[in-house]
């Protein structure tokens, strides 16, 4: 199996189309919402997830695992995981995009946070809250802002080609935190100010919201009219 190329067919359904199997070239893939995919081919797999990969003896498309014990064919897998029954290998890489633009990984399949995405993004590593890999904008937004307008700049960046950004969660921000050498651009100079101090996008209180220090990971509730740095996430 060589990847993808110019001259293979895509059928786009969007994003909300639910539940979807596809059966072509004697090979049929089933697509949920969840983004796991189970596949049953009696060819090569290659997987681009940042999620597991499992390998099942080869089975029809309605036919049961050979093995006892085995999930049965249609079983839904963790997020982002692919589940393969096939008599071929299963190749695992990093996650890529539907245009097979993924990180040079220097013949490593594990994505560590860091790792600069083909569309310029970061990779930060697991988000607490969705369980999903979090990516993040290679700097800071330009300047330092109150609250409402960085959840505002957040909300409305158009960058490497995603319109999903968001200012990352209290527990997404610390991820951040302990994976900042790695991502790189952030303030942690001591005594910086307030470009030291980035903000998350969790309230607390009347006029407060969640911030950070990222010389020394503190936490603290910030008045929302002070002004902070902001990374964009998304994922």
């Amino acid at each position: 199996m060589t990847g993808s190329s110019s001259k293979t067919k895509e059928i786009a359904l969007g994003d909300d189309f639910g539940d979807v199997a596809v059966k072509a070239n004697g090979v049929r893939v089933e697509i949920h919402t969840d983004g796991s995919v189970v596949a049953y081919t009696e060819s090569d797999v290659d997987a681009y997830t940042n999620g597991a990969v499992h390998v099942h003896p080869a089975v029809n498309d309605v036919g049961e695992p050979t093995a006892k014990g085995e999930r049965k064919p249609g079983n839904r897998m963790p997020d982002g995981s692919v589940d393969a029954y096939t008599a071929g290998a299963v190749k695992a890489h990093a996650a890529a995009n539907d245009e097979s633009k993924s990180a040079s990984l220097a013949g490593f399949t594990r994505l560590e946070p860091g790792v600069r995405m083909r569309d310029g993004t970061i990779y930060a590593g697991i988000s607490p809250d969705t369980h999903k890999p979090m990516y993040a904008t290679p700097a800071d937004a330009p300047l330092t802002m109150k609250w409402k307008q960085a959840m505002e700049y957040a909300a409305k960046l158009d960058a490497h080609g995603h319109h999903d950004w968001r200012a990352p969660t209290k527990g997404e921000l610390n991820v951040l935190f302990q994976n900042r050498a790695a991502i790189g651009g952030f303030n942690d100079i001591y005594d910086s100010g307030p470009a030291g101090w980035y903000w998350s996008s969790l309230e607390d209180y009347f006029i407060g919201a969640w911030a950070q220090q990222f010389n020394d990971g503190h936490q603290f509730v910030d008045a929302r009219y002070y002004a902070s740095s902001l990374r964009c996430v998304r994922g």
